[in-house]
């Protein structure tokens, strides 16, 4: 808990650029981000805003660790868990054969949904229609999609679905359809009777097993750097954040030990870490650390104990309610150390201070155990970080013509579907024409004509469309789309989200007064209205 009166210099020289607005990428229909000014200075990394944010009257801001302060490289990262989870999985009794699968990291992408009564892998738009779908490793044709998933509505919630909301997940995804193929194939008995369903449970358990005992831990404390991107710009971040009299905090599911390792690597430098900051070690950045901590029931049970954790050895020790009934006995509390385990979001507010629940901002990248939990049941405001951030603007920014092309083809669609409309209006009225009302005696053969042509611009936008979102992924295409449609994690970071960008250290680029502003929504009548004005 800091004193809201401090304020103090930064210990390294920073220059707060001035804030202009500028629209966004996909998701957002009606969305804009606030970036810094880049007159004269390098161009200052984009945060997009979906719900307005004052930075300035943030009491406190936290982080979540994994894929969020820690951004993991992907391929050796992913590779741990996916050799470990086959391990156990051959202990519970898989064949061996499947040793020799192979991890994929770039078949899948997050904002998917795993049908686990079926083993299918959807990817749906906003309204939650399955508009890809994929069987194990078999993209599903239309009509099959189609008979499943339109004629009858699930609800697509669990435990008959699961979300793939993080990049943790994406080695469940890949295995568990290749366990599917397994299972289908004519390896008689590979699989016993194990249904699609038993398969998925044992995968996740397969994998989270490799989180919790050192599978994947241990290699990553013993040479961090071969799995962990360093960024450089996260000192100067959380310095920046307590220089503007806020709190910085840490909420991670993750143990100490594991906790303390990343951390030294990313904070514990002494040109961008630490000692460049005047701090003994990479805590002297926070005003309150939790480990441990269990999201999402810690942001849902108030129940939850909390405990203090000694710094040398890991070792627990147990802290009662009545330490943090007051505002002085919590200030003891943090006198004794700052490090906890567990606990609950209740613990945090008065460890932090909080005077109203929309004065703290969360970020991380797990939508529902970082922000949709955090959004919906606490009030807090939350950003999101969504990393494949930088590669989606990057090929929008090089297909720029591909769109253009695309919406050529669907401006012609259009006037061909109207000229065709009116062509029908003629030849079957919708009410007895006039005694005198002449009908084209090449009405039929025109309305032929136009149908083939119809046809052949469908086909034309069809190609467009499909070759345009495989820039982005050979299979699902943009994260944020699925075909004109806001996809539905799209959907999903425009509910939940107030702010979302490519790195959690973006923030370190905006001033702590910066306000970030939306653009005015809109809804199809408002688009329609402008268009038609002279």
């Amino acid at each position: 808990m800091v004193d809201r009166s401090r304020a103090g210099a930064l210990a390294v020289v920073l220059v707060w650029h001035g804030v202009s607005g500028h629209r966004p990428p996909p998701p957002s229909r009606a969305h804009a981000t606030h970036a810094a000014s880049t007159t004269g200075a390098a161009a200052v990394p984009p945060i997009f805003c979906n719900r307005a944010v004052n930075l300035g009257r943030m009491e406190a801001i936290g982080f979540d660790m994994d894929h969020t302060l820690a951004q993991y490289k992907a391929e050796p990262f992913d590779q741990l868990a996916y050799r470990g989870a086959i391990n156990k999985l051959i202990g519970l009794g898989y064949p061996p054969q499947i040793a020799g699968f192979e991890y994929d990291i770039t078949r899948y992408q997050r904002g998917l949904v795993i049908d686990r009564a079926r083993g299918n892998v959807l990817k749906m738009d906003r309204h939650k229609y399955v508009k890809v779908a994929q069987h194990g490793m078999r993209e599903m044709d239309p009509e099959e999609r189609k008979e499943l998933y339109d004629r009858s509505r699930p609800s697509f919630d669990p435990p008959d679905f699961t979300n793939i909301d993080t990049a943790f997940m994406l080695v469940d995804v890949c295995l568990y359809c290749q366990l599917v193929d397994l299972k289908d194939s004519d390896a008689p008995g590979a699989l016993g009777a194990r249904s699609y369903a038993q398969i998925y449970s044992d995968v996740r358990r397969a994998v989270d097993l490799c989180h919790c005992d050192g599978v994947i831990k241990d290699d990553v404390m013993r040479t961090p750097a071969d799995f962990i991107d360093p960024d450089s710009m996260m000192g100067a971040m959380l310095t920046r954040i307590r220089s503007a009299g806020q709190t910085p905090f840490l909420v991670t599911n993750s143990a100490w030990e594991y906790t303390d390792a990343v951390m030294t690597y990313l904070l514990g430098g002494e040109r961008d870490g630490a000692a460049a900051f005047g701090h003994a070690d990479w805590t002297g950045f926070f005003d309150v650390i939790i480990v441990g901590a269990r999201k999402p029931a810690f942001l849902l049970d108030s129940n939850l104990p909390i405990f203090r954790v000694r710094q040398s050895d890991g070792s627990l020790l147990n802290l009662e309610n009545a330490e943090f009934a007051s505002a002085a006995s919590v200030a003891a509390v943090l006198r004794a150390g700052k490090v906890f385990q567990g606990g609950n979001w209740n613990h945090l507010h008065k460890l932090v201070g909080l005077s109203s629940v929309d004065r703290l901002l969360y970020v991380g990248d797990h939508m529902y155990s970082d922000v949709l939990r955090a959004k919906r049941s606490l009030g807090w405001r939350t950003m999101l970080v969504v990393p494949e951030l930088d590669k989606e603007t990057r090929v929008r920014k090089e297909h720029s013509r591909m769109r253009e092309a695309i919406q050529d083809a669907r401006d012609e669609l259009l006037s061909l579907e109207r000229e065709l409309a009116d062509l029908e209006l003629i030849v079957e009225p919708l009410v007895s024409p006039a005694p005198d009302a002449a009908v084209p005696a090449d009405a039929a053969a025109q309305r032929d004509v136009l149908g083939g042509a119809l046809a052949a611009a469908k086909a034309t936008l069809a190609e467009r469309v499909l070759a345009y979102h495989r820039k982005f992924h050979p299979h699902w295409g943009q994260l944020f789309k699925t075909g004109y449609q806001n996809s539905r994690f799209a959907q999903q970071v425009e509910n939940y989200a107030c702010l979302y960008a490519a790195r959690a250290s973006h923030l370190g680029f905006y001033s702590p007064r910066t306000r970030f502003h939306t653009i005015v929504d809109e809804m199809p009548h408002d688009r329609h209205e402008r268009s038609s004005q002279p």
